[in-house]
């Protein structure tokens, strides 16, 4: 007797449909990445501070990290501030508009307090240079924060 035609193994992809068509669709079981800072997968709080109380912390607050960054889509102070609550979950505390100064107060878990004072100078063609300290009680928060900053920035 003849022998059997090998047996034809189950293509993986088109089972799942992921070549129906060249467009990008994501993968069942995979959710978008967070939006907001996280650290050691503990999300950003917003500290609802005023500015007094952001100087007193700032003192206290030993763990110190500073970035800059050219941004092509942050030219106002006002979506700078708007960013950094949307993208980092920080409080904004306070814009002061007459030295293009922002700062914001957050917090990871129930103890580790992260707050961020900006300053913002215009480039012209519509980019700013943001030039921004960060200062929290976790020197690894810190860090990892100004990095988030310099890429949520860009």
């Amino acid at each position: 007797p003849p022998a059997a035609p090998p047996a034809v193994a189950a293509d993986p992809f088109a089972g799942a449909g992921l070549l129906d068509s060249l467009a990008d669709k994501p993968l069942a079981g995979f959710s978008a990445a967070p939006t907001k800072f996280e650290y050691n997968g503990a999300p950003m709080t917003p500290l609802t501070i005023a500015t007094a109380q952001f100087g007193q912390y700032w003192g206290s607050c030993t763990a110190t990290s500073s970035g800059s960054v050219q941004s092509s889509t942050i030219s106002t102070l006002d979506a700078y501030m708007k960013k950094v609550q949307s993208s980092v979950g920080a409080h904004a505390v306070e814009a002061i508009a007459a030295t293009s100064e922002g700062i914001c107060a957050g917090s990871i878990g129930s103890s580790q307090v992260c707050l961020i004072h900006a300053k913002l100078t215009p480039l012209g063609g519509g980019s700013m240079r943001i030039d921004f300290t960060v200062k929290s009680t976790d020197g690894g928060i810190a860090s990892s924060l100004t990095t988030h900053l310099q890429t949520m920035l860009r």
